[in-house]
């Protein structure tokens, strides 16, 4: 995909985007006002009672876990960049990827901060703009393809899940005078929803074939790489998830019996509606739709391993991620030789 600045400033580009961002508001209010009513009667002393009751070693564990999942994530660049034939170290993807990844989680507006990120560090490295176009092209849509999969999956194998979802995420905003439509009430039609976005998938991997093919939109050309390309990424992706659900899984109670299943079909469907809602890091989005998928947990506990999950997966890579940029500028700037 090729990008245009013209085409990117255009005024009705503009506008959709204020659009959006203004609904992003209007969601994380939203968002911010039902969680305030689910929780304003639990206190932030017994949050951290609860905090002090997730095992150390839970903790640990789920530490490891958020690292092999930020590993994962540099496979999406290293497969794109191989895709067009370009020769980086390991070592250099991993450290751009990472730094991408953990400044977008948290910030959000990927085209802005992710992206950001790797035009500035992969452009050291002399790759071309248009290249490093079609990375974030690349791993954008293999973002979207894989979560894509997971949903069908979630919607066509759980789709109680949805049903226990809606139905708590109903009763909070009846509070607001706002409905859910009946058919996320119904686990047929849910399940139908699964089904025909599983086929979408199936058939866009088939129609890219051997050697890929490209959509024209107006004047916007959209490359679509191989079916082969389309699998690996999907693979990475699904693993990637599988990864970060886990770490809640750890920090979740185990003597409420909650099957990791559950939690990574809650996990998904939580952060769909997080990514739609295009609050930054899907905050307090995530947390309601959480809450709303696991009503068997307490709530206390939960939103204590919520934010726990917040500190291990956003802010510490986060934090790590600056550290790393602001390093990176320097040594350009100072510390490399001519």
């Amino acid at each position: 995909m090729s990008i245009n600045l013209k085409k990117f400033l255009n005024p009705k580009v503009i506008l959709l985007r204020g659009t959006l961002f203004l609904l992003a508001l209007f969601i994380f209010f939203l968002a911010i006002k039902t969680l305030y009513t689910i929780t304003h009667t639990i206190n932030l002393s017994d949050i951290m009672v609860a905090i002090e009751h997730i095992p150390n070693l839970n903790i640990f564990l789920a530490l490891l876990v958020v690292a092999f999942g930020y590993l994962v994530l540099t496979l999406y660049d290293t497969i794109a960049l191989n895709h067009m034939h370009i020769k980086l170290p390991f070592k250099k993807v991993a450290f751009t990827s990472f730094t991408a990844y953990a400044i977008g989680h948290t910030i959000g507006l990927a085209i802005l901060s992710a992206s950001g990120v790797r035009f500035r560090m992969y452009g050291v490295n002399n790759i071309k703009s248009e290249n490093i176009a079609n990375v974030v092209w690349l791993v954008s849509m293999a973002f979207t393809f894989g979560i894509t999969t997971l949903v069908s999956l979630s919607l066509m194998l759980y789709p109680e899940s949805t049903v226990t979802m809606m139905g708590q995420l109903d009763l909070q905003l009846s509070e607001l005078s706002i409905d859910i439509p009946n058919i996320f009430h119904n686990e047929s039609l849910i399940r139908a929803m699964g089904i025909a976005l599983f086929t979408i998938v199936v058939a866009a991997l088939l129609w890219s074939g051997k050697q890929g093919r490209h959509i024209q939109i107006r004047r916007w050309r959209f490359d679509l790489p191989p079916a082969t390309i389309l699998l690996k990424q999907i693979i990475i992706s699904i693993i990637d998830l599988a990864s970060v659900a886990f770490v809640l899984y750890l920090l979740l109670p185990h003597d409420a019996g909650i099957g990791y299943f559950t939690v990574f079909s809650a996990f998904v469907q939580s952060m769909i509606l997080a990514i739609l809602s295009h609050v930054p890091g899907g905050l307090g989005v995530f947390e309601l739709t959480m809450m709303a998928s696991l009503p068997m947990v307490d709530k206390t506990y939960l939103l204590a391993v919520l934010l726990i999950f917040r500190v291990l997966y956003y802010l510490l890579p986060f934090f790590l991620a600056v550290m790393f940029f602001i390093g990176h500028e320097v040594w350009l700037r100072w510390l490399r030789k001519p």
